[in-house]
């Protein structure tokens, strides 16, 4: 049977439209995706230098894939406040390690936070994270001031101060990162030792936890500046100990002049006998933190 010329007409007009319509559903999607993560930072002026340091490292890229990440963003003022020159002075590489620090593998959002809680980042190291009433704050100095910014692709947490891996942090800033050292701390700004334990080093510091403080809380308080400076150079070496340096037993003199002795016996170490030592070789510019669970006493 022969299609009358309606009929061709018809299928003609079909087979023309058919390749229009498909392109212009096409755009449609195209222009109406949800923006990515690395599309919300190049839309936001005060993501400038975040932007530049991203596009230098080709991490913007990676940003723009599919994925669920989590980003605690430093706004311009935050690389502002860095020391003059630090971004001048970082490598490629260097600069991608800081980027990946502030980046999770996974999409966050603050409602799902703990009041304290360790988070592994795409550096491989971990960042420390506090909610709390006043609000959230990451590695005990960086605010975030704005939360739960949704992209195709993850969600985005503003900050207010650029956050730093170890290997670029003293003694002191990388105890205060950690929220279950900040008793150790309060004390060494008591002591007025937080100076001192910035300075050139390089130190080796035993550093006891919250909960080792708590077991010595009645004699803590009853401690003049004077004791207290004692109890805290206790800990403190004049020197850059790893746990690879360390003997089956040594005799090691601290800062006060007084000495510690240090054991180690099947992969484990104990400091006098009693303290045992959690977590080793916290590497920052000036030295190195080991973390115990028992304060020394002299």
């Amino acid at each position: 049977m022969k299609l009358s010329n309606i009929s061709l007409l018809a299928l003609f007009l079909a087979a023309a439209l058919i390749p229009a319509a498909c392109s212009d559903d096409s755009t449609t999607q195209s222009d109406t995706r949800d923006p990515s993560i690395a599309d919300v930072v190049v839309d936001d002026d005060e993501f400038s230098t975040l932007l530049n340091a991203l596009q230098s490292t080709g991490l913007d890229g990676v940003l723009d894939e599919d994925g669920d990440y989590t980003v605690f963003a430093p706004t311009d003022k935050a690389f502002e406040a860095l020391p003059e020159g630090t971004l001048e002075s970082l490598s490629s590489d260097q600069l991608e390690e800081i980027l990946l620090y502030h980046v999770l593998g996974n999409e966050v959002f603050s409602g799902q936070l703990d009041a304290e809680q360790s988070v592994e980042t795409l550096s491989e190291e971990d960042i420390f994270i506090v909610a709390g009433g006043s609000g959230v704050t990451v590695n005990g100095t960086a605010s975030v001031t704005s939360a739960d910014i949704e992209a195709r692709n993850g969600v985005i947490h503003v900050i207010d101060n650029v956050i730093l891996p170890d290997a670029y942090g003293t003694i002191v800033d990388n105890a205060v990162k950690r929220y279950f050292l900040s008793s150790l701390v309060e004390a060494v700004i008591d002591a007025d030792l937080a100076e001192t334990l910035s300075g050139d080093g390089p130190f080796t510091v035993f550093a006891p936890t919250n909960e080792a403080f708590a077991e010595i809380e009645d004699v803590a308080a009853g401690l003049s500046v004077e004791e207290l400076t004692e109890v805290l150079l206790y800990h403190a070496v004049d020197a850059q100990v790893f746990s690879s340096d360390l003997q089956p037993t040594q005799e090691v003199t601290t800062l006060s002049g007084e000495s510690i002795t240090v054991e180690v016996a099947d992969g484990a170490a104990t400091i006098n006998g009693s303290s045992n030592i959690s977590t080793v070789d916290i590497e920052g510019v000036n030295g190195v933190i080991h973390i115990i669970d028992e304060v020394l006493l002299p």
